[in-house]
């Protein structure tokens, strides 16, 4: 029974051998280009990001595991790729109740309000202060000073008007901002001066007095009812304003194609777009079209690559997306959708497939992509140079598998909101790539052709041995 197995176990052996064809971590050598990194690592170690451009998409891998940092000395750094991060700067304000203020009314019908901000507390030089009222319908005017060091009120800003013209338009006015001035040290003491924080206002109600004698009047007197309010302080907030960072992800970019090209298919009632990329990394394809008013079902598919087996056009294409792409602009109505939305490809090719049904073809102006941006983030020490080495290089094309690198440092500065210092590449330099001789057993167990026909043949062989000790059992009983 034993020798009914010998079959089994060389298509055991056969598919290990098969299993060795794997994914295999490229080595420096066999990257084909270098681009120099410019960083600015002068104090400690600092984290870098530099964006990943469309050469390097177009040299490697999907995933970009054929990408490596690498210093001066051609060691490889640690590093990670991820999503490009945009940071933009806005502003934040930031405000607090001034404690304990004090009020003192002048005899001119003023009324002055001095604070004191302790500066430990709030070590923000003041930007503004707020005053707080319920009131509507007024028009205030009030000046700011400020205490130095030697004990004198210097002015900051005077003539300042705080409104509220509700009677007219929801239209308010309560912040007193202070003009921007270098080296204002934090806290201090203030001084609001209100000018006559008493308001006239007057009512919507009238008197009238009538004069009659008999049945019939003799005279009328019609009086404006005026109404003197106080202007009411409910707070004041002091307020500073703070550059912070906003980070996102870089989605939604506009990338460049090599070239498309239309071509009408009138007896299948569509137009195909097709599409020749850079290989950068795509979410969605949109279209530039001339027409107004319109309405197709579209597609984007992806042509399958020739194979010694398939001649080109004998594999269908793989769908990647589909929708409706519109343009309505008519009496009023305005409203567009040009982009067929498409998993994340990096693939060289596409095909726009557009059905026109009984239609006129759509006038196709241009094509662009849409994708994200990729940055590559690595820790640079002070006075080393680093380098991008990246682009298969390898004579056979072997797939190259992601490095494992320790990444810990890394994503706990990321993780900890650090920003990274941004590197640019210089230009890219082609290097010699040191051929990789393989032994003539692994080349051969690299040819699918071989490896499939051993394993059919196996199969067989196993097949008419478990057949026969099938039959020998039969025999015996």
């Amino acid at each position: 029974m034993t020798r009914h197995l010998y079959p089994f176990r060389l298509l055991v052996v056969a598919l290990a051998a098969l299993g060795l064809h794997h994914a295999h971590a490229a080595p420096v050598d066999q990257l084909r280009y270098r681009r120099q990194i410019s960083v600015d690592a002068s104090g400690g170690e600092e984290l870098i990001a530099v964006r990943l451009d469309a050469d390097v998409a177009a040299a490697t891998e999907s995933g970009f595991p054929d990408l490596r940092v690498i210093d001066g000395a051609g060691q490889e750094v640690s590093r990670m790729v991820r999503r490009a991060a945009v940071v933009k700067m806005r502003t934040v304000r930031r405000s607090f109740p001034v404690e304990q203020p004090r009020l003192k009314p002048l005899p001119g019908g003023g009324l002055e309000i001095e604070l004191t901000i302790d500066a430990e507390k709030h070590p923000h030089s003041i930007d503004g202060f707020r005053i707080e009222t319920p009131l509507r319908n007024f028009e205030q005017r009030v000046e700011v000073h400020r205490l130095d060091e030697a004990g004198a009120w210097q002015p900051v800003c005077s003539d300042l008007l705080l409104f509220d013209y509700s009677q007219f338009m929801d239209t308010r006015q309560l912040d007193v901002p202070l003009p921007k001035t270098e080296g204002r040290s934090a806290g201090g003491t203030w001084r609001i001066t209100v000018d006559e924080p008493t308001i006239e206002q007057q009512s919507t109600l009238s008197e009238v007095v009538r004069t009659l004698e008999g049945n019939a009047e003799t005279s009328r007197q019609e009086k404006t009812i005026v109404e003197r309010q106080s202007f009411r302080i409910d707070s004041i907030q002091a307020w500073h304003v703070d550059d912070a960072a906003e980070i996102k992800v870089a989605d939604g970019i506009e990338l460049p194609i090599a070239e498309f090209r239309v071509e009408e298919e009138p007896k299948e009632k569509r137009t195909r777009v097709r599409v020749t990329s850079d290989r950068q990394p795509t979410t969605s394809l949109r279209l530039s079209v001339a027409d107004r008013n319109f309405g197709r079902p579209a597609r984007v598919e992806r042509p399958q690559p020739v194979t010694r087996s398939r001649e080109a056009g004998s594999r269908p294409p793989q769908i990647l997306g589909a929708a409706g792409v519109h343009r309505i602009d008519l009496r009023g109505i305005s409203t567009e959708e040009l982009a067929i939305t498409i998993p994340e490809s990096r693939s060289p090719a596409y095909e726009i497939v557009i059905d026109n049904a009984d239609s006129q073809p759509l006038e196709i102006t241009g094509v662009t992509a849409i994708g994200p941006a990729y940055e590559v983030v690595f820790l640079a020490r002070p006075g080393k140079a680093y380098r991008l080495a990246y682009g298969v290089g390898s004579v056979d094309h072997q797939p190259f598998a992601a490095p494992q690198y320790d990444t810990m440092a890394i994503n706990a500065a990321l993780g900890a909101g650090k920003l990274p210092l941004e590197g640019t590449l210089g230009a890219a330099e082609e290097v010699a790539v040191v051929p990789v001789e393989r032994p003539w057993l692994a080349r051969q167990l690299s040819d699918p052709w071989l490896i499939g026909g051993t394993i059919l043949l196996l199969a067989v062989l196993l097949g008419f041995s478990l057949f026969a000790a099938a039959k020998r059992l039969d025999t015996k009983e």
